[in-house]
């Protein structure tokens, strides 16, 4: 409930004023559907890497291995 939360005046700012706003984000590349149907994702991995052919790119010229990309 309180995921990086740390202080008092976090937890009041988010629960008492973000915790019920929609998500805005307008450079993103999660499928606009995906957020409308505020899909549950299963790991972290699955929203940073999901869908970002930049950081794909930016991982292949990085050396990383093929299997750890796709």
């Amino acid at each position: 409930k309180d995921f990086l939360l740390s202080s008092d005046m976090a937890k009041e700012l988010y629960h008492d004023f973000a915790e019920h706003m929609p998500i805005l984000d307008y450079h993103c590349h999660i499928n606009p559907q995906e957020i409308y149907e505020d899909r549950r994702f299963d790991n972290i991995t699955q929203v940073w890497l999901g869908g970002d052919h930049y950081k794909w790119r930016q991982m292949r010229s990085n050396g990383i291995d093929e299997k750890y990309v796709t």
